[in-house]
Parts: structure tokens; C-alpha cells; sequence
């Protein structure tokens, strides 16, 4: 597995070196991106201090778009770290037709997440993806793909499977002031099943700065030894859009 995990890990950084929101870009729009901020500290009986971060990054070319994601978590309770994750996904989509609503992908996703014994998961995907449905407000996009996943635990057995991923995107603006995104992504295989999902609220403060309340669910049907199938998380936070 070992020339696996370094195959991917060259894939990723070749693919970086192209350019990075997975959303339908304007057709030649050059750079886009939003940069996503939250901190919480607690003090007293509890001494905890959470730091949450994400960076979209996107670039419109004539016939495909380029994008990427980086999300940092970090949880520290007394000045020592119980809770890392760590994720770069990257995706590079080309356009088959002129209105830019059929297209295939690749895409690659690296993720470390400590507190469910995930050390490193390098999964590689390709497929064909569908704007299935768009007005002035609404957007609904469907992918379907195969794959392949090399996956590394801290304390359980380290394995590899082919894959299949279904993913939808949807996004509606109620008006220049609030907006409502919902994400689900579904990766399956003989050793593992997984489901993510991203709910979000986002209000614009102005035309650069916007407030958001976001829930993220996780579901792995085979996670490590002592360790719950399922995990929810809620943010709050600040993004800056350039």
C-alpha cells in the first residue's frame, strides 16, 4: 500500500499546482474563493479553546472549472490537543456540452480525523456530474463515480477498497441577504460505507462579509473499536468572499 499512498500523494499535489468551491463557476470567471472562520473558548470548570477554518478557492476556466477545499478543526482542553481534523478535497470538472450542465470529474480527497482513529484517508474518484435543475434562486447538482480509497488508522487495521460516490449539491438564495446550502455525499465499498453531510445558513453583512450557522453530520458504518458510527457538529462562524 505503500506505493498507493505515495501515488496519491503526488496526484494531490500535481493537482495543486493547476490552481481549488465545488459550485458551477461562470463560464471563464478566473479566481473566486471565500475564506471561513470560528473560535470558541470556554473557561472555569472546563478550560477548552476550538478553532474551526475553511478555505474554497475556485477558478473558472472556458471548458472546465478547477476548485478546492481546505478545512481545519482543532480542540484543545487544558493546552492539550483532543480533537484534530485536517481535510483537502479537490476537484477538476469538464464540461461535455456548451451550456456547461453535463460534465465528468476527478477528485481527490486527503482527510486526517484523530478522535475516530483516522490517520490518513486518500481516496481518488472519477465520474460524470449533472446540473439537474436551475432558476435565478435554486441549483441542484448530482455526481456519480467510482473510485479507490486507501485508508490508514492509528489503532485499527489499516485497509484499501474500490469505491462508489453519489454526491448532491443544492443551493437556494431566498434574496441579497440570506442563503440556504445542503450537501450530501455518499462513498460506499466491502469495507466501509460512508455518508457526509453539510447544512448551511449564511446571511450577507455586506458585499464581502457574511455570517454562518452550519451543521455537518458524519456517518461511517464501520468506525474504530470504542468508537460511535455517527457524529454531528454545528458551527458558527465569519466568511470573507473574494
Amino acid at each position: 500500500m505503500a506505493f498507493n499512498k505515495n501515488l496519491l500523494a503526488v496526484a494531490s499535489l500535481s493537482a495543486l499546482s493547476l490552481v481549488a468551491p465545488n459550485s458551477v463557476l461562470a463560464q471563464g470567471s478566473g479566481w473566486t474563493g471565500s475564506g471561513e472562520a470560528g473560535f470558541n473558548k470556554t473557561t472555569g470548570n472546563t478550560d477548552t479553546q476550538t478553532i474551526s477554518a475553511r478555505l474554497k478557492m475556485g477558478y473558472g476556466f472556458e471548458k472546465s472549472d478547477y476548485t478546492a477545499t481546505i478545512e481545519v478543526e482543532n480542540k484543545k482542553e487544558s493546552g492539550n490537543s483532543i480533537s484534530d481534523r485536517y481535510l483537502l478535497e479537490q476537484q477538476y470538472d469538464y464540461f461535455l456540452n456548451a451550456n456547461r450542465d453535463f460534465y465528468t470529474f476527478a477528485n481527490l480527497r486527503n482527510e486526517r480525523n484523530k478522535p475516530t482513529d483516522l490517520k490518513l484517508d486518500n481516496t481518488i474518484s472519477v465520474g460524470l456530474g449533472r446540473l439537474l435543475y436551475k432558476t435565478d434562486a435554486s441549483l441542484l447538482k448530482g455526481e456519480i463515480g467510482i473510485g479507490y480509497q486507501d485508508v490508514d488508522l492509528y489503532n485499527g487495521d489499516d485497509f484499501d477498497q474500490t469505491t462508489g460516490r453519489l454526491k448532491l449539491d443544492f443551493a437556494h438564495k431566498f434574496n441579497e441577504t440570506y442563503s440556504f446550502g445542503q450537501d450530501a455525499l455518499y462513498v460506499t465499498g466491502s469495507e466501509q460505507d460512508k455518508i457526509e453531510t453539510n447544512t448551511r445558513l449564511r446571511a450577507a453583512l455586506n458585499s464581502k462579509l457574511s455570517a454562518s450557522l452550519g451543521y455537518k453530520y458524519r456517518y461511517n458504518s464501520n468506525p474504530g473499536s470504542g468508537l460511535k458510527k455517527t457524529d454531528g457538529e454545528t458551527n458558527i462562524s465569519l466568511i470573507y468572499n473574494f
